[in-house]
């Protein structure tokens, strides 16, 4: 355009019936196809208007009217990473634009639609403040490659996919299949895929009739229909697809952002048809990877090519025109999802084994998804002390009141062993930011959680009389980071009776424990991001020292731990369990330390609850509870109460 000239315009919805006029839906004249195709694929395009491209002679007079005051834009805002050269867009279409009345002046619209970093930085913010533990819990798993995404068909709705219930519609309207008989007489408590098995029952039925009483071989008829059964749903699926998709892609209210987290994590579940995943992996993909970007499976237990990039659909998938994918799985009716479920290929223990090795973070999928419902429940019985995170997406962050989110997150940590992360769409690209440390450096996040008052590291000791169940409680929470009771290999007198030990012998495990509690709190000063599970505090010597003792062992602690007193003790959150002292004594026979009675085990409980007392301490209850309870009571403690240390240093000093 002469002079720099740009035309800023909404996307075009004429009337509440109409089809919404976007960059990949409008219309333009042939001769101006290969000119429009060219400037959308160099990215001349602002991802929040629709381009329109003829010559524009009366900028300053026109007007659009596209839009209602006060609607809000269609799709997102401009990626921040977008070069400021590319922010605006050209329409010269003035023909079409209506000046009477006045909606949104046109040079009102750059404010709109320019790159704006700063509201990246407010969400992240935001983020950040409410579910700072979630965040730096995944931030730490995705660096240690435990960290999977799951993704539903809400992914899928921001690049015009229909959802079941509409891919439903439209199959039962085609000309091959003829349908709509069908879905009328199916009742609302007909589930889609039986709706689905009945279309394909139909289309099959229709099919055979078609061949005019040819005979053909019965393995070629079912192959032939089942052929043409996939290209119907194809079709359909894709109908509505961009046409130019790494546009597209930039217009997603997230994926961009979740793509540098998908291209570094060994395995990407997806639980859609599409290969939408793949197609922008291949088309934002780095300039030295020479390869597609990503690996495509139906199959879960062969070897995979690559170490991460892969997209794993349970379901199958239907290839789109400009990929190659298998299609060896198509899980669509109500039959194939029924063989699935009883695991007649084993591909719903894989990805029980996939949820419980780590930490998943599920977008866009519906918990009323039977399949997902059943791996969630499965995995959270197999494993009680892991974990996931699930975005119930909010259009609004007011469209649901207090009572129901809480009401959700209980059921869903519960039931599912879910996490429920309230999140708009910029907030979820927000999330997908904070989580990728090439999106936020540590330093930046560092900052920012400074700024706003928020810990990075989050620290729980456990603590309790012996055979209460901590260790065991923290080997269920092993998808946090567990520091263990002992970090190097137990020496061979702490077998013995303290009674029976020599003087000597008490003085060489009295320095090697002290010993370790000092390399666990090296440790801790270490860390800068996470969530943190340590078995026994540096206090809890003392409740094993008799009372006249106590000050030249809270001397060696401290000594040993803050040598010349440089550091203190790191501060934590202290979970006190408790328990029956006869069930206790019970437990510890199992051990073979007999030595250990209810009298003695119960003056051990009352000397630990007088060395932990006051803010920052959490006692828990275990009589009547299964391990797999404690490990919840403590995980719900975790993440969703109020954090506050307990200060060690100050307590230990008082015993010297």
């Amino acid at each position: 355009m002469k002079n720099d000239l740009k035309v800023y315009v909404y996307p075009l919805q004429r009337s509440a019936g109409d089809e919404l006029q976007t960059i990949d839906s409008v219309k333009v004249k042939p001769d101006l196809q290969p000119l429009y195709d060219y400037l959308v694929r160099r990215g001349s395009s602002c991802s929040l208007i629709t381009i329109i491209l003829s010559i524009c002679r009366y900028f300053h007079a026109t007007r659009s009217s596209a839009s209602p005051l006060g609607t809000k834009a269609g799709t997102r805002r401009c990626r921040r990473k977008l070069p400021r050269s590319l922010a605006g867009a050209v329409s010269s279409d003035t023909k079409n634009v209506k000046t009477d009345p006045p909606a949104v002046i046109a040079e009102d619209l750059p404010s709109l639609i320019t790159c704006n970093p700063m509201a990246d930085r407010e969400h992240e913010r935001q983020v950040l403040r409410k579910y700072a533990r979630p965040v730096v819990h995944m931030r730490r798993q995705h660096k240690l490659k435990r960290l999977a995404l799951v993704f539903g068909a809400g992914i899928s709705k921001s690049f015009g996919l229909p959802g079941w219930s509409e891919l439903a519609k439209r199959i039962a309207g085609d000309r091959q299949v003829k349908g709509r008989e069908i879905l009328e007489r199916a009742t609302s408590r007909t589930s889609l895929p039986f709706v689905i098995e009945l279309l394909f029952q139909h289309f099959r039925k229709t099919y055979y009739e078609q061949q005019d009483g040819r005979k053909i071989p019965a393995v070629e008829f079912e192959n032939r229909a089942a052929a043409n059964w996939q290209r119907i749903c194809a079709k359909h699926l894709y109908k509505r697809s961009p046409r130019y998709f790494s546009s597209a892609v930039d217009r997603h209210p997230y994926l961009s952002e979740l793509l540098p987290i998908i291209q570094k994590t060994p395995l990407t579940v997806t639980y859609n048809f599409d290969d939408f995943v793949e197609r922008a992996l291949c088309a934002k993909k780095s300039i030295d990877d020479k390869s597609r970007g990503f690996e495509t499976v139906t199959n879960p237990w062969i070897q995979f090519r690559r170490e991460n990039g892969v997209v794993y659909h349970p379901n199958g998938v239907i290839k789109s025109e400009l990929m190659e994918l298998p299609a060896d799985k198509f899980i669509f009716s109500e039959s194939s999802f029924a063989q699935q479920a009883v695991g007649s290929v084993g591909d719903a223990s894989f990805l029980v084994n996939h949820f419980c090795k780590n930490t998943c973070l599920v977008i866009g999928a519906s918990l009323e998804d039977e399949s997902l419902r059943s791996t969630l429940i499965w995995s959270a019985e197999t494993s009680p002390g892991n974990f996931h995170y699930c975005v119930h997406f909010l259009r609004k962050r007011a469209s649901l009141t207090k009572a129901d989110a809480e009401a959700i997150r209980r059921a869903n940590f519960n039931v599912f062993n879910l996490i429920t992360l309230f999140l708009t769409e910029p907030e979820i690209a927000a999330l997908a930011r904070l989580i990728d440390d090439t999106q936020v450096p540590d330093d930046e996040l560092l900052d920012v959680a400074d700024e706003e008052g928020v810990p990075l590291v989050y620290k729980y000791y456990l603590t309790g009389a012996i055979g209460v169940g901590k260790s065991e409680t923290a080997r269920q929470l092993e998808n946090l980071s567990v520091i263990d009771e002992w970090l190097e290999p137990r020496i061979s007198i702490l077998a013995k009776p303290w009674d029976e030990l020599t003087r000597k012998e008490r003085d060489r495990a009295d320095a090697w424990i002290v010993n370790q509690f000092k390399l666990k709190n090296d440790k801790l000063r270490h860390e800068t991001l996470g969530v943190f599970i340590i078995d026994r505090p540096p206090l809890d010597p003392l409740a094993f020292t008799p009372a006249n003792a106590r000050r030249a062992k809270a001397k060696l602690l401290l000594d040993t731990i803050c040598p010349r007193q440089k550091w203190g003790i790191v501060p934590g959150a202290v979970i006190l369990f408790t328990g029956d002292p006869q069930d206790l004594a019970l437990r510890v026979l199992l051990t073979g330390r007999d030595e250990y009675t209810a009298e003695r085990l119960e003056r051990m409980q009352k000397d630990l609850c007088g060395l932990y007392r006051g803010a920052g301490v959490i006692t828990i209850d275990i009589r009547g509870m299964a391990v797999r309870d404690v490990t919840k009571k403590v995980a719900e403690m975790i993440f969703f109460d109020d954090y506050r240390e307990y200060q060690l240093s100050k307590k230990l000093r008082r015993y010297t």
